[in-house]
This record gives C-alpha cells, structure tokens and sequence, in this order.
C-alpha cells in the first residue's frame, strides 16, 4: 500500500508540473533554436580575462563553457574545484565556480526572477567541462549548485530513467559530458542518488556506443572510430530523464571528415551529413551542439579548430544555423553570435 501511495503522489507531481510547466516547454525544446556556446569563458594564460563578459555581450540566451579541475591549491593547501583547463601549473589565483560565475550574473538571474518572464528561459545555459571525475570533486559541485537550485532549470526524478519530467524552467541550466573522463560516472553522482521525485540540478550527455577495444583507446581516437560508425548505431538510446544532450560531436570528423585547415568548400554532401547527424539527435529527443567552429587568419585566433578565414567559418555557422543545431560552440562569440542571429 506504501508503495502504491508513492507511485500516485509521484504521479500527481509530475501531472502538476506538467500543467505548471508545459507551456514553457513549448520554446525550449530540441530543434526549436539555435544558440552561441561560448567556448571556454574563462581566463587562461595568455587569454583575455574579460572572456565571460564578452560571451554574456552578445546577448542572452546562450551557453558558456567552464572547464574544473579537482586540484590542490598552492596558497592553501586544500584541494579545490577551480577553473582552470587542466592541473598543471596552477597557481591559486584561478577562479572558482562560485565567484566567477554564480556571483558574477546574480544580477541577471536576479532581474530575471523578478520579472519572470519565462519566454527565454534558460538564459544562461553552462557547459560543465568537468576534467576530473573523482568523487570528491563531483560531491563538491553537486553542493554548490544546491546553493542557487532556485536559479537552476530542474526536473524531478522519475520512478522509469527513461521516463522525462517536464523541465521547470528558471534562468540558468546546467549541462556535463557523460563520456569522459570517466564514463558515466557523473550519472552515478548528479542522477542515481536522487531519491524519487527529488530534483535534478545537472543534465548529462548521450551515451554514445563504443567503438570495439575501445578499452585500450584514448579519447581523441574514440571519436576517430566513432565517427566511422552509422549514424544509428552510435546514437542508439532515445534521450531520458538525466540524458539530454548529444555533447559536442566534432565537426572535423563527424561532419567534414577532414581537417578544418583543408576542408575545402563547403558541399552537398557535407550539408547531407550535417543534416542528418542534427535529424538523428534531434528525432531521440537530443539537444545537440557541434564542435567548435572558428575561421580567422594565421596568428589572430585558435591555432585549432579553425578554417583560416571568417568568410569560410560563416558558411558552416549558417549552415548548422540551417540544420536546426541547438548550439554553435565558437571561440569568435561575437562573429557566431551575430551569424546566428541574423537568421538562418
């Protein structure tokens, strides 16, 4: 009887936030717009510290990348989550995610409250790069982020992992890349632990198929057999509960198949690829994002990811644009912003 009395109130809970919160879902919805993903908005050595500002000056909604790492902090001696791209050479002047993100758009997420005008809601999407999956370092974001859920797009635990809630739509989401380091343990830490009908303040990302010996492969040639795989076989699962974002698919490998500084001109069959990949996340129930597309001269931009000049990059952010991907990730925020808002 105990159990059949918490099925039904799990039930009328869910029927209540659906009612509450259906409408809202009507504009945030896989395949519905296209939104900048700042890449690493953060300050590096040698990189502006102006990168967060920047990526919120291009306007709101849209998504920003933080990179953590579980690290010792030479100053104290404690270890800490901060931002930084890896564990090397930290100095414990990096920031962390409370001070250089939570506190630093209060004000947004404040007036955003206030007016609770949910129509854009989430307005600042986050990318959780999280580049060390030790326990103490997943327990430690999943506690600061408990301090501003009320800021946090949530939804409650199902009794079925396949089964999704309807999302409560506040002004700030959060997402993370389940494959790696560790697969799936950010599930283990961000999902299974909740009880029934708690709420979940992180969303994770596809659990593509592994390519076979995977075991003994890196990351970087994971996604090199990956992208040799069809389509089908390597998004499988229909997107559920915690699983809602297919991460960053690399652009080189998985739409171009060809190194970004020889890609050539942009084709048929390349928009056909492109196409479909977005068609096949998006038919599972995906968000989808690509990755990470930035064209500018030799020596003014990313030695990486880039395809030498503006007027080629523009072609491929109009043509995702075209394609119905939820998120463009650019390190040329304002350039990408501007091609993804001026239409498609």
């Amino acid at each position: 009887m105990k159990r059949l009395l918490g099925a039904c109130s799990f039930a009328l809970v869910a029927l209540l936030s659906l009612t509450l919160y259906g409408a809202d879902m009507k504009t945030f919805a896989p395949g519905q717009r296209t939104y900048l993903l700042a890449h690493n908005s953060y300050p590096t050595k040698g990189q502006p510290a102006d990168l967060l500002d920047r990526a919120l000056s291009t306007g709101t909604p849209l998504m920003v990348e933080i990179d953590l790492c579980w690290v010792t902090n030479p100053k104290t001696g404690k270890k800490e989550s901060m931002i930084a791209g890896n564990s090397k050479n930290i100095t414990g002047d990096e920031p962390t995610l409370k001070s250089y993100l939570f506190e630093h758009v209060r004000p947004v997420v404040e007036r955003a409250l206030k007016a609770n005008d949910k129509k854009n809601w989430p307005l600042i999407m986050v990318y959780l790069d999280i580049k060390d999956d030790t326990p103490e370092h997943l327990e430690s974001i999943w506690a600061l982020v408990g301090e501003y859920e009320t800021w946090l797009t949530t939804a409650l635990k199902t009794n079925n992992p396949a089964r999704k809630s309807p999302l409560n739509l506040r002004p700030m989401m959060l997402f993370v890349d389940d494959a790696r380091p560790v697969r799936g343990i950010k599930e283990e830490y961000f999902y299974n632990r909740l009880p029934v009908g708690g709420k979940l303040r992180i969303f994770g990302s596809a659990m593509l198929t592994l390519p076979p010996g995977s075991e003994g492969l890196n990351s970087n040639k994971i996604f090199e057999e990956q992208a040799k795989m069809k389509l089908e076989e390597l998004l499988k699962e229909p997107a559920s509960n915690y699983h809602r974002w297919w991460a960053q698919p690399h652009w080189d490998l998985m739409v171009e198949q060809a190194p970004m500084k020889s890609a050539g001109q942009w084709t048929m069959e390349k928009n056909a690829r492109l196409k479909a990949l977005i068609a096949r996340a998006h038919k599972l129930g995906y968000f989808v994002s690509v990755y990470n597309l930035n064209g500018s001269e030799p020596g003014k931009g990313p030695a990486e990811d880039n395809f030498g000049s503006l007027e080629t990059v523009t072609v491929r952010w109009q043509a995702a644009a075209k394609a119905g991907t939820d998120f463009i990730t650019s390190d040329q925020y304002e350039e990408a912003a501007k091609v993804i808002k001026g239409g498609k």
